[in-house]
């Protein structure tokens, strides 16, 4: 089911703060700024399908910004999307001052600071967590505070997919909720590395040396003893050239397994038997300490566990 926040039930000198409240709630903590003196009309409409949480937008003129104390505070480790359906704005993010209009699907990343300046607008938001995007960080930073797509050129494709999505909300609902979630984030995916053409390196001894053990590091995920010495051996590599071999990607050994293992828990989690222990499907993907999966969990997807399955 939908969720609708709005703030015409709050008394109009309120409402600005309110917003605040819900777009903090909804996307992380941040700065508003806005003349409010003739109140706030804004709302939202949220819902979420699979991995990734939606949200249809419509507010008056105003600033938004996480500045670098939002971001420590906050620690969510997720990338956002916003595809403006009417009105136009900036967006300010990694040094870049990008101007954004109808039609245009920004991507930027919640774990950095961020200003982001509207006119009156409606847009559809997704915010999807970074662990469940099958490229380096280190790449997608390329891209962050810029426009994925627009209606021609690269990421067109998103864009309609996403312009349907937000012309039939309802459709998305239901028991194959899911399995929409799971297509926007391969056709985002595929409109990142489309723009990242050039970017991304070359194939070569070093990136198929990656994509043997990325496979191998797949089919092991639930061995118990799965760590960077038995995946070295493994490969006939020295734990140092295995880290070389992540670490030229973007990331590290343990990041990526821990990732893997958490989106299989969280696969199994959107699946799974009323009566199956939370406990017993992380500890299926090698997180035996419930505390930390927990934590994990919560960092990567921004929900506790049990409240993600529900």
């Amino acid at each position: 089911m939908p969720t609708y926040v709005s703030t015409a039930g709050q008394p109009v000198r309120d409402q600005a703060a309110f917003w605040r409240h819900l777009v903090s709630e909804a996307f992380g903590p941040l700065e508003l700024r806005a003349d409010a003196r003739e109140g706030f009309a804004g709302r939202i409409v949220g819902r979420t399908l699979g991995p990734v949480q939606v949200s249809e937008v419509h507010a008056p003129a105003h600033v938004v910004s996480r500045a670098a104390r939002h971001v420590l505070r906050d620690g969510r480790e997720h990338y956002k999307l916003s595809l403006l359906l009417r009105g136009s704005g900036v967006v300010e993010q990694a040094g870049r001052h990008v101007e954004v209009g109808s039609g245009d699907l920004v991507l930027y990343d919640l774990a950095r600071p961020i200003r982001f300046a509207l006119r009156e607008h409606d847009l559809l938001a997704l915010t999807i967590p970074r662990s469940v995007i099958p490229l380096p960080p280190a790449h997608v930073a390329a891209l962050a505070g810029t426009v994925l797509g627009s209606r021609s050129g690269p990421g067109r494709l998103a864009v309609s997919f996403l312009t349907a999505l937000a012309a039939d909300g309802d459709a998305a609902e239901g028991p194959h909720g899911p399995h929409v979630g799971e297509a926007l984030v391969s056709v985002v995916t595929g409109a990142m590395r489309e723009r990242l053409d050039g970017v991304l390196p070359a194939a070569g001894a070093h990136a198929e040396m990656l994509a043997r053990i990325e496979d191998w590091i797949e089919e092991n995920l639930q061995h118990p003893g799965l760590s960077p010495a038995v995946i070295a051996r493994a490969h006939h590599v020295s734990v140092r050239q295995l880290h070389r071999i992540f670490q030229a990607a973007g990331t590290t050994v343990a990041a990526h397994v821990r990732a893997r293992r958490l989106d299989h828990c969280r696969r199994e989690l959107s699946a799974a038997e009323p009566g199956e222990r939370v406990n017993t499907i992380a500890a299926r993907w090698g997180f035996p300490d419930a505390a930390s999966f927990s934590r994990a969990f919560r960092r990567a997807y921004g929900a506790a566990p049990r409240d993600y399955r529900s």
